[in-house]
């Protein structure tokens, strides 16, 4: 989501742009210096780190993948491209199964977006296990972070977000990040139609926003409604 209206207090005064108060955890852990935050050991973070090889070109395995890490993915449904076919508006696994070869697979890779973080985890594990290397990072127990202590931990599992108090004004908030103010509070929905018109809405978008409460970058999406999404730059 991108934007969203919230009825608040007309004498709301929580500065706009600054994250609201309840909406971040006061209790936080620290990030694993140690692991760089990946919770695997020195061994098989190097792996990781070698597989886009962004630091170490040289080093970059992403489409160097051996016929053993093909089939770890293929054991996960991670290629449906090669496992798949179309068939009647469906993918349908093909019978009998297919397992491509790692030369297949490395070209595939080469051609588009490739393996994604899911796969990079999977390949990671396989060739760090093949090597005898694959263990965790023993400072953070393969968490990434660490904890003050077991209480505060235990607070943050059970923490929940307060949102902001109820009221009869009516502001624009931005979701891109926990949640902040980004207008005036306004005493009336049509004086936030105006301002918003102000600041690049179309009316007709505006006049949505306010009715529906939530807005994705550019496209107004109803959520549990069979309403047709509606272009904010349409008018």
């Amino acid at each position: 989501m991108g934007r969203e209206v919230r009825r608040v207090p007309l004498d709301f005064d929580w500065p706009l742009n600054k994250v609201w108060k309840g909406f971040l955890c006061p209790y936080r852990s620290a990030h694993c210096v140690a692991c760089g935050g990946t919770g695997l050991n020195p061994a098989t973070k190097q792996i990781s780190d070698d597989f886009y090889g962004l630091a170490k070109p040289k080093r970059r395995w992403v489409n160097a993948i051996t016929q053993d890490e093909v089939q770890a993915l293929v054991d996960e449904d991670r290629l449906g491209a090669f496992t798949h076919t179309f068939v009647q508006g469906q993918y349908v696994k093909k019978d009998p199964p297919y397992v491509p070869t790692a030369r297949e697979v490395n070209a595939w890779s080469r051609q588009g977006l490739g393996h994604d973080t899911v796969n990079q985890h999977i390949l990671v594990r396989t060739r760090a296990k093949r090597l005898g290397v694959y263990g965790l990072c023993e400072v953070c127990t393969g968490e990434g972070e660490l904890w003050p202590d077991d209480d505060t931990r235990k607070k943050a599992e059970a923490w929940e977000p307060e949102p902001p108090p109820p009221g009869v004004g009516w502001q624009l908030w931005e979701t891109v990040s926990e949640g902040s103010p980004i207008s005036p509070v306004f005493a009336t929905s049509n004086e936030l139609v105006d301002w918003l018109c102000a600041n690049g809405y179309t009316r007709r978008g505006a006049v949505e926003l306010c009715e529906v409460g939530s807005a994705p970058s550019g496209i107004l999406k109803v959520y549990g409604t069979p309403k047709k999404p509606v272009n904010l730059n349409e008018n």
